[in-house]
């Protein structure tokens, strides 16, 4: 492609503040059954390995990686997996448990819980692996439901103990987002956008062809006022043949060919090139259809992304409000106190 879409540095201003303890909860619950087989936690090493050699590691993550090296090495090594065959069309029965069937979708589901670098795995290793949990799973499953913990002390412990927790994050979430008000945002928008830097853009359209005569003779036709977009539509090679060869704006910072770019910026508005642009993709006819320096995201467009930036800082604010009014007084190791009640 020509152009690599991140599309504008806009739709990356969009953040979300939220984080939803329950989910946590569910990670560890996998993650708990992942640790009992020791396999998924074997190859996760694996995994996190292959993603990091991309980047120097620095000291302590080089430390972190021998010892996770290691103990993994400490381990008993998993026997090695069956190929996976060809994957056919369907939703088999992978597995059997009893009476109980287990489909390769059920399968693919669990493999969508599991962390990034994990689902990464090549599926031909990572695919018995899931199978081996989710028939885990179903078998403990089994086992709780047999023992009929729900009455259980330590059970009842760790629910009130896991509600506690989502409660009170859902408190703060609620409470923050209170405290985030537009009149607040607005002090941080109005911020953004004086220090927003000025960055030339340009709005590009271009026909992509691979035969440089038929570049030359679409040229000649424009040059005897034919629509640029019609042309576009009727002999780019690329996807944007559908929207009449349009590229949006672009900047010198876009990741575009730095041949498109040279030619594209030495262009006027409303300027067609003279001459195709032969890059690797084929031969280019490049249009120029309106110059500006680059716009700052609206408010409402960035309110998610201020309102993520802030947050930190907004619940600190809470905190100490909430410290103030509580007469917190704290005290060393030998009960002398070191942070007095406010006001006194």
């Amino acid at each position: 492609m020509l152009k690599v879409k991140s599309s504008n540095v806009r739709k990356n201003e969009r953040g979300s503040a939220a984080i939803i303890a329950l989910a946590v909860l569910v990670v560890i619950a996998i993650g708990a059954v992942a640790f009992l087989s020791g396999k998924i936690g074997y190859n996760d090493d694996v995994a996190v390995t292959q993603t990091a050699s991309s980047e120097p590691a620095t000291g302590e993550q080089a430390s972190s990686q021998a010892e996770t090296k290691t103990a993994a090495a400490a381990q008993e090594v998993p026997a090695e997996q069956p190929k996976m065959p060809e994957i056919k069309p369907g939703n088999p029965v992978v597995a059997k448990i009893g009476d109980k069937e287990v489909s390769r979708l059920d399968v693919f589901n669990f493999i969508q819980t599991l962390p990034p670098q994990t689902r990464q795995m090549p599926i031909d290793q990572l695919f018995p692996l899931a199978l081996d949990q989710v028939v885990n799973t179903q078998i403990i499953g089994k086992k709780v439901s047999a023992a009929k913990l729900d009455d259980d002390p330590a059970v009842k412990q760790q629910l009130d103990l896991a509600k506690e927790q989502i409660v009170r994050g859902v408190f703060i979430q609620k409470q923050v987002e209170k405290a985030m008000t537009d009149e607040r945002l607005k002090e941080v928008y109005d911020e953004y956008v004086k220090n927003f830097p000025e960055v030339p853009e340009i709005k590009t359209a271009h026909i992509l062809v691979k035969d440089e005569a038929l570049a030359k003779d679409i040229l000649k036709q424009l040059n005897e006022d034919a629509d640029f977009a019609a042309l576009a539509k009727e002999h780019s090679i690329d996807a944007t043949k559908d929207n009449g060869g349009s590229l949006g704006y672009i900047s010198r910072q876009d990741q575009v060919i730095p041949e498109f770019l040279e030619a594209a910026f030495a262009l006027k508005d409303g300027g067609v090139s003279k001459e195709p642009l032969k890059s690797e993709f084929g031969y280019h006819i490049i249009k120029v259809e309106d110059e500006r320096m680059r716009p700052p995201a609206s408010f409402e467009q960035a309110k998610p992304f201020l309102a993520s930036q802030i947050q930190a800082q907004v619940l600190n604010e809470l905190m100490l409000s909430w410290r103030a009014d509580a007469k917190v007084e704290v005290f060393d190791i030998n009960g002398d106190a070191i942070e007095p009640a406010a006001g006194e």
